[in-house]
């Protein structure tokens, strides 16, 4: 595999958008370090990803803009889907959303050894109609 950071984040999103979980093996070290909503470790960053993925099935990963400095990569996220299943109680609607995120990767060896990820939370929430809307005044 090609350790260069940004090609090891690239795979990651790639992963991500063919829905195979289990490759994730493939560019996350086993020890890595998760932060905010990316979980502690692997097993609760598989986790974080797969509930977006029952929720949202083909979600769509675009990174938008990736920078590198040294052994770190951040990206600034598009995400594009359909609501088709449960998501933060809310169950699938079938509307479409689009959100962003941005993740920062340590990559050490071809692999992301640290993961911290940050979504817009209000903004697919509001698409998928779980915000109350505001009474008239």
């Amino acid at each position: 595999m090609n350790a260069d950071p940004k090609t090891v984040a690239q795979r990651f999103y790639d992963i991500l958008n063919e829905g195979a979980l289990e490759r994730l093996d493939e560019v996350c070290a086993a020890d890595i370090k998760g932060h905010a909503g990316a979980g502690a470790d692997l097993t609760e960053v598989k986790r974080a990803i797969g509930s977006l993925l029952e929720a949202f099935p083909g979600l769509r990963a675009t990174p938008r803009h990736v920078l590198q400095d040294g052994d770190l990569v951040s990206t600034w996220v598009t995400y594009e889907g359909a609501h088709q299943g449960s998501y933060a109680g809310v169950s699938g609607t079938g509307r479409r959303v689009r959100f962003m995120a941005w993740d920062l990767f340590r990559v050490r060896d071809g692999h992301i050894v640290e993961i911290t990820q940050a979504c817009d939370l209000f903004t697919l929430m509001n698409q998928i109609g779980a915000l109350p809307t505001a009474a008239p005044a």
